[in-house]
């Protein structure tokens, strides 16, 4: 099996509100939990405009059951939420397993413990009267669970917080790659291969636990300009022992377009798959990030050419991140 092996959640889901949040007349948020929408039946990822309304603030639960995948004796089974709007709470068979906060705020659970038979995950959405926290690019928006869920079957060590970027000039691109590996303890051997364009790229040996970065030369990587948007797949693996244990491959090209007045600034958080379109339709974009969410956000989207500098909700923008994988704030 090549890890990791994902089981897409996207439906049936049963909500069923919780509580309404309003704002009274003396500025503080009250809860009330009489009056409320009827329950019903949504997919996700949503929000809950069509069946709870756009202006319905408050708690609303989602529920769904779901058997678990046999697993190997060298195999886990992880919950991943790609985002809550506003925020979420993540509940399998009634113990919590944490929290998601915005549509960035992606979780990952390693839920091999908790599974049984037949399972229920319950993932309680929070958007009260006053859109807080913040949430950039849907202030005014329904709420709900915006990002996909789903179980991934991986392997005891894996790849995480991967980030993938060109960098060099146009005629002699580099590619550029940070990353952990994660999971449980190992004192086998561990490598990172990187390959495109019917090329190995790099071979990184690493250990257990352990963060790696490497910039390398990447000939035959396409330069991607809004005129001619041409990308190619990166194939990202994880070798255990020489056995790829993890793997993953991301659409990347060079890019060396800087902002321009064509550039359309991007407020909110958005998925992958409009990522993807942005990058074969050629649309250069200015992705804006708040300072909280650097960290998280910026790497998850910088193998993307169409993101062509990054934006900071203030004017004013400390040294260290002039430069963010590969790309300027402005």
């Amino acid at each position: 099996m090549a890890y990791p092996h994902a089981i897409r959640l996207r439906g049936p889901w049963q909500f069923e509100p919780l509580a309404r949040s309003i704002l009274a007349s003396d500025g503080q948020i009250v809860e009330l939990s009489d009056d409320l929408p009827p329950p019903g039946r949504s997919t996700v990822p949503s929000d809950w405009g069509a069946t709870l309304g756009t202006n319905f603030r408050g708690r609303v639960a989602y529920r769904r059951s779901f058997n678990p995948p046999a697993l190997d004796p060298h195999e886990r089974l992880w919950l991943v939420v790609e985002g809550a709007d506003a925020q979420g709470t993540v509940w399998l068979n009634g113990v919590q397993v944490g929290q998601v906060l915005g549509r960035a705020g992606s979780g990952t659970f390693d839920i091999t413990r908790l599974v049984g038979p037949r399972n229920e995950i319950v993932l309680e959405i929070d958007l009260s009267a006053d859109d807080a926290p913040p949430r950039p690019g849907r202030e005014h928006l329904p709420g709900g669970p915006i990002g996909e869920v789903r179980l991934e079957v991986r392997s005891e060590r894996f790849v995480d917080q991967l980030a993938l970027w060109s960098c060099g000039e146009a005629d002699d691109p580099h590619l550029a790659i940070r990353g952990s590996i994660l999971g449980e303890r190992a004192e086998t051997s561990l490598a990172v291969v990187v390959g495109a364009c019917d090329h190995e790229l790099v071979y990184l040996e690493t250990g257990w636990h352990k963060r790696f970065e490497a910039t390398f030369p990447a000939p035959g990587l396409p330069v991607w300009t809004p005129d001619s948007p041409a990308t190619v797949p990166v194939e990202i693996k994880l070798l255990e022992s020489g056995s790829s244990v993890w793997r993953q491959s991301l659409e990347t090209g060079f890019r060396p377009a800087p902002a321009s007045a064509d550039s359309l600034r991007l407020e909110a958080i958005l998925s992958e798959r409009d990522y993807a379109d942005f990058d074969r339709n050629g649309t250069a974009i200015v992705q804006q990030v708040p300072a909280t969410w650097v960290a998280s956000v910026c790497p998850s989207l910088a193998h993307h050419p169409c993101i062509v500098a990054w934006s900071r909700t203030n004017r004013f923008v400390s040294p260290r991140f002039k430069l963010t994988f590969g790309r300027p704030w402005v």
